[in-house]
This record gives C-alpha cells, sequence and structure tokens, in this order.
C-alpha cells in the first residue's frame, strides 16, 4: 500500500472513531428513551437505568467510548493528555453502578442508600481486571515514551497518579470506593470534557479552512459548551447537596435532567470536533503524549 493509500486509510479511521463517540452516546439515549417510554421502573439518574434493561447498552457504550477517546489524539500538550484521562475514567462510570436506596436492614446501620450485594462479587471482578489490564497498558506506553521526551512523561505521568489514586482506594477503602466511586469517576469525565473544550475553543482560532464555521465560532462554541457543562455540574451539585444540607429530599428526576444536559453538550462537542478535524491528516496526531 502506497503513501497516499495509508493516509487515507488513517484519515478514515480516525473519521470512524469521531463519529462511533457520537452514535455511541446516541445509541444510549435511544435505548434510555424506549425504556421510558415502555413505562418501567423510573430511576431519578441516568446511571441508575443499570438496574433495568438499559444495562447491557449502558456498560457496551461507556466501554466502547473510553477506548475511543485514548485512540482519538488531540493537539500535543494537555489536549491529548485530558482526552486519555477521560478515556480512563469512563470505565469505572460503568462498572461501578450508582449506590440504590435499600435501607439500613441490607446496606448496614446508618446507611440508607449502597450498590446491592449482589452486584458487589462482579464490581470487585471487573474493577481489579481493569486495574491489572490498565497497570500493563501503562508499562508498555512508559516503554514506549522512552524516546518522545518530557511531554509523553508528564501526559504518563498524570495517567499512572490516575491509576494509583482508584487502586489504593479500591484496596483501601472498598465501602467508600462502592459508594462513591460512580459519581467520582462521572464527575472527573465530564470536568476533563469541559476542559478539553476549552483547550480546543483556544486553539481553534489559529486553524484555517475549516468545514461547518468560521475559526472563531468554532472556538465561541467550544467555550459555551465547556461553560455550560461546568455551568450543569455547579447547578446539579448545588441543589442535591444543598437540599441534602437542610434535610431535604430534591426533585426525583433531578440527577437525571442534569445527566441529560451534560450528554447532550458532549454529544454537541464531539459532533463540532468531528466536522473541525474531517479533513485532518491523522499523522498530525499521531505521536501520543499519554496512555
Amino acid at each position: 500500500m502506497d503513501d497516499a493509500a495509508l493516509d487515507d486509510a488513517a484519515r478514515t479511521t480516525y473519521r470512524y472513531l469521531r463519529v462511533s463517540v457520537v452514535a455511541l452516546t446516541l445509541l444510549l439515549a435511544v435505548s434510555l428513551t424506549l425504556e421510558v417510554a415502555r413505562g418501567g421502573e423510573r430511576f431519578g439518574s441516568i446511571s441508575g437505568y443499570y438496574y433495568s434493561p438499559v444495562r447491557s447498552v449502558l456498560v457496551g457504550t461507556l466501554m466502547a467510548i473510553g477506548p475511543a477517546l485514548i485512540a482519538i489524539k488531540g493537539r500535543p500538550g494537555w489536549e491529548d493528555t485530558l482526552l486519555d484521562l477521560a478515556g480512563m475514567a469512563v470505565p469505572l462510570v460503568a462498572f461501578v453502578p450508582t449506590p440504590r436506596e435499600l435501607g439500613p436492614e441490607v446496606c448496614g446501620p446508618g446507611t440508607a442508600s449502597c450498590v446491592p450485594p449482589e452486584y458487589v462479587p462482579a464490581v470487585r471482578n471487573n474493577v481489579t481486571a481493569l486495574l491489572v489490564v490498565g497497570a500493563l497498558a501503562l508499562g508498555v506506553a512508559w516503554w514506549g515514551a522512552r524516546r518522545r521526551g518530557r511531554p509523553a512523561a508528564i501526559g504518563l505521568t498524570a495517567a499512572s497518579a490516575a491509576w494509583l489514586t482508584v487502586a489504593v482506594v479500591f484496596v483501601v477503602a472498598p465501602h467508600l470506593f462502592l459508594r462513591v466511586g460512580h459519581y467520582a469517576a462521572a464527575l472527573v469525565f465530564f470536568l476533563l470534557t469541559a476542559a478539553v473544550a476549552w483547550l480546543a475553543g483556544r486553539r481553534a482560532g489559529e486553524r484555517t479552512d475549516l468545514r461547518l464555521m468560521s475559526p472563531d465560532r468554532y472556538g465561541r462554541a467550544y467555550r459555551t459548551i465547556a461553560t455550560l457543562i461546568l455551568v450543569t455540574l455547579v447547578f446539579g451539585a448545588g441543589v442535591v447537596g444543598g437540599a441534602r444540607l437542610l434535610g431535604l429530599r430534591p426533585w426525583f428526576g433531578t440527577v437525571f435532567v442534569v445527566e441529560s444536559v451534560l450528554l447532550v453538550l458532549f454529544v454537541a462537542f464531539w459532533v463540532l470536533q468531528t466536522a473541525e478535524n474531517w479533513d485532518d491528516e491523522a499523522v498530525e496526531h499521531c505521536p501520543p503524549t499519554a496512555l
């Protein structure tokens, strides 16, 4: 295969990877819509539908999105590193289900919500497997990064620190991990997405001849998406946290609405990313900076 054919194949691969992120998110949205329309059990969050027929699609889409984010190489520097870290966070969102209100008779004295006991062995197995494979991947990445210099070392250091943090909490404080692991991973994922969108907004103005919009409009759109993600996260945390501090119960669908808005913003960001980078040479993004 000649160089032109290789470049075309690489470009097509990158296009399909970016499109797949959008398609997988839409798959989850459709599955959720079908379950809600069916009139099954209602949950206060998208994550809660882990305990419904949506589970396979929920876990499957998240597991596919994670490696795709790692495989897609952003602009060299922090953009690429943040994408990799976001890809590392996604499997934890899939493997650690959100706790359910089961009462102290199931969850233990003084604890009203927990991961149902019958799901705990699966979480332990899946997260352990994830940590083992993650350690192997980090080892290979460090070995391959010896010739790539400081940027690669910075990205891999951040990835290694993230892996170590998860491993320590998982081993030392398993009950805490089960209680907050899902929420922490989801929060980190959306914060990283906001950071990537903001960086993309700063760099979009440097480009020319883009599809769909001008570079300045891409920049404004990315910065708007980043801001809206942060505002949505702060709003959700404020409503839920404030209600609990006051001894009140927030509206049942608060978290579901917040997560839905975040997913819409995530899709909007990746649609714009796909359009902006449609004609890019894949070789421009090849040197990885992290996992």
